[in-house]
């Protein structure tokens, strides 16, 4: 995204009306002008406290799945699985959404 211009909504009740359906639901909205999408509002979160990202991390658990998931490719062949991973990553450049 490039750098957007701000839009001061602190005088348009409506507009903080919808932001604060955006902060209560985590859903972005579509704005629509005659029945065609024009813009889409996403919420950002709550910039005064950033996300902990490490809140649910337990390092025990993960250990575990690292034992649990050790040795788990042995039988796979490493070229064609590489072969695959290329051909998927040129696939999903391709994409159209």
């Amino acid at each position: 995204m490039t750098n957007p211009t701000p839009l001061d909504i602190t005088n348009i009740p409506y507009l903080r009306h919808v932001v604060e359906e955006l902060r209560t639901t985590k859903q972005p909205r579509l704005l629509k002008q005659d029945s065609k999408p024009v813009a889409l509002l996403m919420p950002l979160g709550d910039s005064d406290q950033p996300e902990d990202i490490w809140k649910d991390y337990d390092p025990k658990q993960v250990q575990q799945a690292l034992a649990t998931s050790a040795g788990i490719l042995i039988d796979i062949d490493r070229t064609q699985l590489l072969a695959d991973i290329r051909k998927e990553r040129v696939q999903e450049r391709h994409r159209i959404f």
